[in-house]
């Protein structure tokens, strides 16, 4: 009898530690990666200069992807648009758009999104809550879809928080990122095989539909946006300039 009682309980730790095995704590999951991501600039056909650098935020190491017009003199003020992506992980950490309007800022941390949005008409704080992990959009897009392992068929989904719609927590979507086929497509850069890409939030607010080279980093080279219902101009990109 003892020796089947101790048979049962050797069986029941292997079981448990088996499981431990398999079954490993899950941390914050980000599907990018920064393995391939390099110095870049991408020059678009609508005068927008994108930049990728390496940059620190306090003490973070970052990728900090930076929009502004190629003719600074178009504007009466240092008009950009900026995210600081982790180097690492490329996780969120700032955002930041300034414009002769207005100047809005999101600062990430663990749980929860600062929001401040201040013009002459307004200043607005927002404390948003997070439940999940958020990835980039806006700039920080560019990094975020360079970095995944995309593929024909590939599909995933994650959360952002997006700083043109909603309220607090409702800010925070659920968007669906997929590749539906690739081709070759003659751009201003040259001749390259692409993929192409479409983000949609579960709630339709908007849509972004893009080409992007299929060889890593997926840059892009073709986008078009739509929100609320209006698709603007696609944008082209016409130069892409990279360093090791």
């Amino acid at each position: 009898m003892k020796i089947v009682f101790l048979f049962i309980f050797l069986c029941a730790i292997a079981t448990i530690l088996n499981g431990q095995t398999e079954h490993p704590a899950q941390g914050p999951k980000y599907p990018a990666s920064s393995q391939q991501m390099r110095p870049t600039m991408i020059l678009w056909n609508t005068g927008l200069v994108e930049t990728i650098t390496r940059a620190s935020l306090g003490s973070r190491e970052t990728w900090r992807i930076t929009h502004y017009p190629q003719d600074p003199t178009d504007t009466k003020v240092n008009d950009y648009d900026l995210y600081d992506l982790d180097q690492k992980t490329l996780a969120p950490l700032r955002s930041v758009r300034n414009t002769e309007e207005y100047h809005l800022e999101l600062i990430f941390a663990e749980k929860e999104v600062t929001f401040r949005k201040t013009s002459e008409q307004e200043n607005i704080t927002e404390t948003i809550l997070l439940s999940t992990v958020v990835q980039p959009e806006g700039p920080g897009h560019t990094v975020f879809v360079a970095g995944l392992p995309l593929a024909v068929g590939y599909k995933t989904r994650y959360a952002i928080v997006d700083r043109w719609s909603g309220h607090g927590s409702t800010r925070v979507k659920t968007v669906t990122l997929s590749e539906s086929k690739r081709t070759t497509e003659n751009t201003p850069f040259g001749k390259h095989d692409t993929y192409e890409v479409l983000i949609k939030p579960d709630d339709g607010s908007f849509q972004i539909r893009e080409k992007v080279l299929a060889q890593t980093p997926h840059f892009p080279v073709r986008v078009e946006y739509t929100r609320d219902g209006k698709t603007y101009p696609a944008s082209e990109v016409v130069a892409v300039v990279s360093r090791m």
